[in-house]
């Protein structure tokens, strides 16, 4: 970045915001970065699945479980939310692996929640302290986060309480005050920074190992959502990312590899109602952050 580097509208799109608004961005190359509401903390919807695939390479790296090994998929996990294993009548046997490409590439609550089951939600958070991300959190399965915003805290994740919750979706809304919207360390969440100093130790080989790092980094590479970090970007600009998207809830967390070099987008929104559109205002930070260090990057 330079010092064209547009950090005033940059800021004023987040002042804008029917809400609030926190990103970190950084050029690698360079080392200059820009901040808003940083370090503070703010659900993440599907990111938190990043550290889930984190602690599963972590626990292969020890000896401890194997990509390879293959699981059947249990039926007492919630189907709520977004992915494809909901969908099968059969309940699959896949490979670790292949749970995890599932929840990178199109973020499956069933393969991250069954994940979970397997690594350990506590291992999972233990791992971000290792790390020294006290403020970023998985705390707790996709399905007790859905559960949540229609006051079921307590009852058992299932089919038969899917259907439950739906009904009271139906009949009662969702409950916007419900811990699945704050930033509660009971929740899952993280701060702008924290996602992107991970983002950055993850480019330096620096989480697990360097090759775990870069099997991550290719994971990462399969998430199909364009709606935030990589809108306006061309298509061949490779992008390695997570999107959260729940209502409300937006974030994107990513390294961009532009012509200049490797470029990190760190951003999540809030909104104050339902017509507030986080993704874009992502997006639109993204586009002007990227302009000013690689415009060719730029889609036109």
């Amino acid at each position: 970045m330079n010092k064209q580097f547009p950090t005033a509208a940059c800021d004023q799109i987040a002042a804008d915001f029917c809400g609030c608004i926190g990103f970190y961005i950084e050029d690698l190359t360079t080392g200059i970065a820009h901040e808003h509401n940083a370090d503070q903390r703010f659900p993440t919807a599907s990111v938190c699945k990043v550290p889930v695939m984190i602690e599963l390479f972590r626990q292969v790296e020890i000896g401890i479980l194997s990509l390879d090994e293959r699981h059947r998929l249990q039926g007492n996990i919630s189907t709520h939310g977004s992915g494809t294993l909901k969908l099968m009548e059969d309940a699959p046997e896949l490979t670790l692996h292949d749970y995890c490409r599932l929840m990178i590439s199109i973020s499956d609550n069933m393969a991250t929640d069954f994940l979970l089951g397997v690594v350990g939600l506590e291992s999972v958070n233990a791992t971000l302290d290792t790390m020294g991300f006290p403020n970023t959190r998985t705390s707790v399965t996709l399905g007790r986060y859905h559960y949540r915003m229609f006051g079921m805290d307590n009852v058992p994740c299932n089919r038969e309480n899917d259907v439950l919750q739906q009904k009271r979706a139906e009949t009662h809304g969702t409950d916007f005050n419900s811990v699945s919207f704050q930033d509660s360390l009971e929740n899952n969440v993280a701060t702008p920074r924290d996602m992107g100093s991970l983002l950055k130790q993850l480019h330096a080989g620096q989480v697990v190992s360097p090759q775990a790092s870069a099997a991550m980094i290719e994971m990462l590479k399969l998430c199909n959502d364009r709606r935030m970090i990589p809108r306006d970007l061309k298509p061949d600009i490779s992008i390695a990312h997570k999107i959260g998207s729940s209502g409300r809830i937006k974030g994107d967390v990513g390294l961009v590899f532009l012509p200049t070099g490797p470029f990190i987008v760190s951003a999540f929104a809030l909104a104050s109602d339902d017509g507030v559109r986080g993704d874009e205002a992502i997006a639109e930070i993204t586009r002007l952050a990227v302009e000013t260090v690689s415009p060719e990057s730029i889609a036109q």
